[in-house]
């Protein structure tokens, strides 16, 4: 076993996956309300606004029993969360209204590669073939999804201001996926949610203010209700909360493999929801990707 790699590893890859279907609605939604305007960081603050509803009623008190572990932990807690929960979607955010989705979706590929080279700088973590291998499927699964099957789609790709702050969000998903490893024990998953979701409020707050006063305030309608409280709850409470603990359980480098799942997940929710036709890319891709796991996190290991 890597030293990475933890007990109960099976099950973190069943929740990375699990997390990835939350996250997958995120497209359809984006595509059924194309129209919303809805400010970045207002978008994150009410995502854990939301969250928080859910949170405190439920895990409050035994978030309360914790707060000596918690307090012993600050360091980190307030570290990760600053990483993930506040700059990671922040920038991601920023990054769909500035770009486009194909482009975003492309650069969000390179995941494995970047927690990966994370593991070879810090901990000296050598990459053996199979996991080069596992990325290069993985992300070629991604991209054919991405493109849809048309190589001619690159051609049309320019290089956008979104696409730099799409890019910042990846390597700030890679260090939180990395990041993860450190964990405290002693403080299980939903306390330590509920205390980056109080964080990431917190924090938010002026910034969102700011946005409010300087940029436009956030509409209030039907639809971004509905939004919010996808983000909020399935997207925070489920998607967020598994992949953290999915992370922590199967290792980062393993984690960073099932992010390329999501245009998988998201192709086939646009054919479940939204009547969509399948095509031969969304097949391919999909097997790729699987592949490219398989390759890599089931490596045979002495």
């Amino acid at each position: 076993m890597t030293t990475e790699t933890r007990p109960g590893a099976f099950s973190g890859y069943v929740l990375l996956i699990l997390a990835v279907t939350c996250w997958a609605g995120n497209a359809v939604i984006g595509r059924a309300a194309a129209d919303e305007d809805m400010p970045p960081l207002a978008m994150n603050f009410w995502r854990w606004a939301a969250a928080l509803c859910v949170f405190i009623p439920f895990f409050g008190r035994q978030t309360l029993r914790l707060w000596p572990e918690i307090r012993a932990n600050a360091k980190f807690i307030i570290g990760f969360g600053l990483v993930s929960v506040v700059a990671f979607n922040s920038t991601f955010y920023i990054a769909l209204q500035k770009t486009t989705a194909l482009q975003a979706s492309l650069i969000q590929s390179i995941l494995p590669v970047l927690v990966l080279l994370l593991g070879l700088i810090i901990l000296r973590t050598p990459i053996t073939l199979r996991q080069w291998l596992g990325v290069v499927f993985s992300i070629a699964g991604a991209v054919l999804i991405v493109m849809r099957g048309d190589p001619a789609v690159l051609q049309t790709l320019q290089v956008r201001e979104g696409d730099w702050w799409a890019l910042i969000a990846v390597a700030l998903w890679a260090v939180q996926a990395f990041m993860m490893r450190w964990k405290p024990q002693s403080i299980p998953i939903m306390p330590f949610m509920t205390v980056l979701g109080i964080l990431a409020v917190i924090v938010m707050a002026p910034f969102y203010a700011w946005e409010t006063v300087t940029y436009k305030p956030m509409p209030v309608t039907e639809t971004s209700i509905l939004m919010i409280a996808y983000v909020g709850v399935i997207a925070s409470v489920g998607g967020t909360t598994m992949w953290n603990e999915g992370t922590w359980r199967a290792g980062a480098a393993q984690a960073g493999y099932f992010g390329n799942l999501y245009p998988v997940f998201a192709g086939g929710l646009a054919i479940l929801i939204l009547g969509e036709a399948p095509q031969w890319y969304h097949g391919a891709g999909a097997a790729l990707v699987v592949a490219g796991i398989w390759l890599a996190v089931f490596e045979k290991r002495n």
